[in-house]
């Protein structure tokens, strides 16, 4: 599960003691759900505690808990950001792609998005199994790893 969301711990904060709700309309954000009713998108933050103890309820075991922005530079984002950024001066192109700059740098700031951890990048992501061996269980995925 990738999503916005908190701990219970965090969760159940005073400062939330409105909740999580929130509602979009043309990519503005407010809070009432009654306004453009079936024109808005309305969403909540997902209780990753809850979200655990219910798969351990369906029989599902939890491999791990991180964020986004660790789990995808785990897997490597950082080094593909890096060959985005190796430039050749001369012909005027990105080394690994061949594409000009203004595209490297769109390309870039589209990778920055998914690891900023005050947007996408603070994404919670729960990673759970089931039906693994023991032997299964005890390997890390790379995602998790960090």
């Amino acid at each position: 599960t990738i999503d916005y969301g908190y701990s219970a711990e965090r969760y159940y904060l005073p400062a939330r003691h409105q909740g999580t709700l929130q509602c979009y309309y043309q990519h503005r954000h407010h809070d009432d759900p009654y306004w453009n009713v079936g024109q808005q998108d309305i969403t909540a933050h997902v209780n990753f505690t809850a979200l655990e103890r219910q798969g351990e309820l369906c029989g599902l075991q939890k491999v791990g808990f991180t964020k986004q922005a660790l789990f995808l530079m785990a897997l490597g984002l950082g080094n593909r950001l890096t060959a985005l950024s190796a430039f050749d001066e001369v012909r005027g192109q990105a080394i690994a792609t061949g594409k000009d700059v203004l595209t490297i740098m769109q390309r870039r700031q589209v990778l920055h998005q998914l690891i900023d951890p005050m947007g996408l990048g603070g994404f919670g992501v729960l990673v759970q199994s089931k039906g693994l061996t023991e032997e299964e269980g005890k390997i890390e995925l790379k995602g998790l790893v960090g």
